[in-house]
């Protein structure tokens, strides 16, 4: 029988419930999320970096594609560390979804694209420390924008990958959730709620008083995915007691309107854009049940679609925005299924051994499972 919830306004919604295990959309939903950003992106690499149109209100489709990201993130990795109960398990998962497509992301970059895209000697292209030290930079997250030598010079942006630089704050994201897992912060509910809570005052003190621009861009940025993951953590938190009401719905699209000229505004606009994924994530479509089963490209989308787009225009200068979005999608999930396919799936199948190798040397879970349980 299928679960039924009372929303706050005494209505009823049948079978709205964020469930555990797999019985959800957020793999097809994580695929639109990437596909909002290479529309945006395809205005930044057509027109210029500040031509993205405003869809809502001063957000773009990029920023708020990954907000997205960020909230599903928060509340998927919250799951898994309560769900794995232990560092080695947790770790392992962690690094195998994000490094070993990342590395041969900035390989493919650097050996196929860049030579096709530069107008540098090839001699002097691969010899140019601007080049070969491209790993180093990228996977510590130093410089994650992979400017090469002479590349993309007629193009408006000479970024051979300039996504990447939100891993930084997604890994930096996994670190803090192990760490409150370390410290013992997932066993109460309220340690959980504080972690949107805190960033959430931040931003809009910072704001207020107008300190972020005294501040390297870096902590204006640790603020606004700390209150998009945050938020996606406290939901997973607080899973039992959250109905998504359609009058709470209203209550936020209201708000937006009324505090949007007000630093307020980013921690409602995640609390509506949150509420629109978990009800798309847990509403039960029979007929479209299939779609939780499609392979999940989003990621490979997300971290090839940049140099598709560049390498593209810097062939075809004169294309429009619906014509480089148009001859860049295909390449993109192509290549994007080669990564799934062929690195990211056979990596997952690895997460088990690589645990039980960090256990073998001495990596030991802080807590148990039953100590995990959030009350």
């Amino acid at each position: 029988m299928r679960n039924t919830l009372t929303d706050y306004d005494g209505s009823k919604s049948p079978g709205f419930a964020i469930r555990e295990g797999h019985d959800n959309f957020f793999t097809p939903l994580r695929l639109l999320f990437a596909s909002l950003v290479v529309i945006g992106h395809s205005f930044a690499v057509a027109q210029g970096a500040n031509m993205e149109p405003h869809v809502l209100y001063h957000y773009t489709f990029s920023y708020l594609a990954v907000n997205l990201f960020f909230i599903a993130s928060g509340f998927l990795v919250t799951k898994s560390m309560v769900y794995r109960g232990d560092t080695p398990s947790f770790i392992s998962a962690r690094a195998l979804r994000i490094f070993p497509a990342l590395i041969v992301h900035v390989l493919f970059v650097m050996v196929v694209i860049g030579p096709l895209a530069t107008k540098a000697p090839l001699a002097a292209f691969f010899s140019d420390p601007d080049w070969y030290l491209q790993p180093l930079k990228v996977l510590t997250f130093l410089d994650t924008d992979m400017v090469m030598p002479r590349a993309f010079e007629t193009n408006s942006e000479q970024f051979g990958s300039a996504p990447l630089w939100t891993l930084r704050y997604e890994v930096l994201a996994y670190i803090g959730t192990l760490g409150v897992f370390s410290l013992g912060m997932l066993r109460k509910k309220y340690m959980v709620l504080l972690q949107f809570i805190l960033p959430s005052l931040g931003w809009i003190l910072l704001n207020y008083f107008g300190l972020f621009e005294s501040l390297p861009a870096t902590i204006e940025s640790l603020f606004r995915f700390g209150i998009a993951y945050g938020l996606g953590a406290t939901i997973y938190a607080y899973r039992d007691r959250l109905t998504f009401s359609w009058v709470s719905l209203a209550i936020m699209v209201v708000a937006s309107f009324m505090f949007r000229n007000t630093p307020a505004i980013e921690v409602i606009i995640n609390v509506l854009l949150a509420w629109l994924i978990f009800r798309a994530a847990y509403t039960p479509i029979p007929s479209m049940e299939w779609m939780q089963r499609i392979p999940d490209l989003s990621y490979g989308i997300y971290i090839y679609h940049w140099c598709v787009l560049q390498m593209i225009f810097y062939w075809l200068p004169h294309l429009s925005v619906v014509e480089l979005l148009a001859l860049t999608f295909p390449p993109t999930v192509g290549l994007a299924a080669l990564s799934w396919y062929i690195f990211e799936k056979p990596a997952l199948r690895s997460k088990t051994k690589f645990a039980d190798w960090m256990r073998k040397i001495g990596m030991k879970p802080r807590l148990t499972r039953r100590e995990l349980l959030l009350d």
